[in-house]
C-alpha cells in the first residue's frame, strides 16, 4: 500500500470512529507528536481545572458555523464511502454554504478555528524525584544506552497541550465545490478522492503550556484574592496566603527542574513571592502582588509555545 492511499485509509478508520463514539474528531495530514507519558484516564482535580479553564477560554473564539463545516465535511465522506451520494451531496452543499457565510463575515481571513482539544501530561512527583530521572539518564547515556536513556526522560512532562483544528478559508471551499461538481457528474470515486484531501487541508497547531506555572498562577491569584476577603481575620488570612506562596513556589521549583525555562526566568519570581511575605496588609502590599502577578503572567506567556 503506498503512502497516499495509507494516509486515506487512516482518515476513513479515523472518520468512522468519530461518527461511532458521537463526537467530532479533526484529521490532520501529520498530527502533532505526542510525549511517550499519556495523561492518565483519571486526572488530577486541579490538572481537570486547568484544562476545562483554558478550553472554555478558547472555546469561546471558535465559530459555530466552522465546527459544523468539519462535522459536514467528515460525515459527507463517510456517506461517498457507504456510495451514499445523495446524502454527501446534501451535506457538502450545507458545508459549502457555511462557508460562504465564513468568508462573508470574516472576509480576507485565512485560517479560522473550528475546533479545540486539550491532553494533559501530569507528571507526578517533586524535584528530587526529576532530579534522580535525570541523573539515571545521564549515567544511560554514558553506557550508550539511548533509548534507554530517551524513554526515562520522556516521563519528565507536566504540561497542557492544546490543539486547535482551523479551516484554510483560501482552498477548503474551493475544494468543497469540486467534490459537488464530481458527484453531479457521477464521479464518485474522484469525488471520494478530492474529499480525502479537503479533510486533510484542515490544519492542526498545538501550543505547549508547563502546567506547574499554570498551577502557581492560579495559587498566587487564591491568594492576592485573600488578603481582601472580610469574613477572615487578618491572622487566618495571612496563614492561607503564605500557605497558598509557599505552594506557588513550589509548583515553580518544579517547572524550573523540568527545564521550563531557564533558572534566569525564576529568580525574580521567588524574589517576589518573599516579597509578598514581607509586605502583606501594608501600604505596600498593592504594588508587591501587582509585581508579582504581572511576573508570572510573562513567564506563562514566555514559555508558552507551539509543538514542534
Amino acid at each position: 500500500m503506498n503512502s497516499y492511499t495509507l494516509k486515506n485509509a487512516i482518515a476513513a478508520v479515523t472518520l468512522t470512529l468519530a461518527a461511532s463514539m458521537g463526537f467530532t474528531l479533526s484529521v490532520s495530514a501529520a498530527p502533532p507528536a505526542i510525549p511517550s507519558t499519556s495523561s492518565s484516564s483519571t486526572e488530577p482535580t486541579e490538572s481537570l481545572a486547568t484544562k476545562r479553564k483554558l478550553l472554555a477560554e478558547r472555546q469561546q473564539t471558535l465559530e459555530h458555523e466552522a465546527l459544523e463545516v468539519v462535522s459536514g465535511t467528515q460525515h459527507a465522506l463517510m456517506a461517498l464511502e457507504k456510495l451514499d451520494t445523495k446524502r454527501a451531496l446534501a451535506l457538502l452543499q450545507d458545508v459549502s454554504g457555511k462557508l460562504d457565510t465564513l468568508q462573508t463575515k470574516f472576509p480576507g481571513l485565512n485560517l479560522i478555528p473550528a475546533n479545540v482539544e486539550a491532553e494533559v501530561f501530569d507528571f507526578e512527583g517533586n524535584s528530587k524525584q526529576i532530579q534522580n530521572l535525570v541523573d539515571k539518564a545521564d549515567q544511560l547515556l554514558k553506557a550508550h544506552k539511548v533509548q534507554d536513556a530517551r524513554h526515562l526522560l520522556a516521563e519528565l512532562v507536566s504540561e497542557v497541550r492544546v490543539t486547535t483544528t482551523s479551516i484554510p478559508l483560501g482552498n477548503f471551499p474551493v475544494a468543497v465545490k469540486d467534490t459537488i461538481k464530481l458527484i453531479d457528474q457521477g464521479k464518485t470515486n474522484e469525488a471520494k478522492t478530492v474529499l480525502y484531501d479537503v479533510v486533510n487541508l484542515m490544519v492542526k497547531t498545538t501550543e505547549i503550556m508547563p502546567l506547574p506555572v499554570l498551577s502557581a498562577e492560579v495559587l498566587l491569584t487564591t491568594a492576592l484574592e485573600l488578603e481582601h476577603k472580610t469574613d477572615l481575620t487578618q491572622e487566618a488570612s495571612r496563614a492561607e496566603i503564605l500557605k497558598l506562596t509557599d505552594a506557588a513556589k513550589d509548583k515553580l521549583k518544579l517547572a524550573e527542574v523540568l527545564g521550563y525555562g531557564a533558572k534566569d526566568d525564576y529568580k525574580q519570581l521567588y524574589d517576589a513571592i518573599d516579597e509578598i511575605k514581607k509586605v502583606m496588609f501594608s501600604e505596600k502590599s498593592a504594588v508587591a502582588w501587582d509585581k508579582l502577578i504581572t511576573s508570572i503572567s510573562a513567564l506563562k506567556n514566555k514559555l508558552i509555545h507551539p509543538a514542534k
